[in-house]
């Protein structure tokens, strides 16, 4: 029984100076913490624009595109790009507001993202359609299942 008392106490004693030690080591109080995982991505989308750029050189690989169609995928490159993050709000300005002026200036801000993914998107559609035109039956097949993976199945399984 003492054994097993003195075994709870140590475990017990242990964790706590494990707790103890480890809050010790987190930043300094002036110093800012370190960024979350949004902050991996910055601003511009730059972790994503490698990606894409990345799959689509995988498509462009898998499609074994004729020369004559290389106009084509160049238009359809160059028209699909991420969209921007939209900028967030002032703060201090936001914080002038009051309460029903904030959701409204929110409502605005979406609002404007919102049109401007719309406006993307049919730029997107436009550049595809184009682009498929010129794609060979094999090939329609070949980019109806890999220009956009996941689609079908959810994300991260195509």
């Amino acid at each position: 029984m003492k054994i097993r008392t003195t075994l709870w106490l140590s475990s017990a004693a242990l964790t706590l100076f494990t707790g103890y030690a480890s809050a010790q080591n987190g930043p300094p109080k002036d110093e800012p913490s370190k960024p979350g995982m949004h902050a991996m991505y910055d601003k511009d989308g730059e972790h994503m624009g490698m990606r894409m750029k990345h799959h689509m050189q995988k498509l462009k690989t898998e499609l074994k595109l004729r020369p004559e169609q290389e106009p084509a995928w160049v238009a359809l490159a160059s028209a699909i790009t991420p969209l921007a993050r939209p900028p967030r709000p002032d703060r201090v300005e936001m914080e002038k507001l009051s309460m029903p002026e904030r959701l409204d200036k929110m409502k605005q801000m979406m609002s404007q993202h919102h049109e401007a993914r719309v406006a993307e998107m049919d730029k997107h559609a436009a550049a595809v359609k184009v682009f498929y035109a010129v794609l060979t039956p094999e090939q329609k097949k070949t980019f109806d299942a890999k220009a956009m993976p996941g689609w079908v199945h959810g994300p991260h399984r195509g």
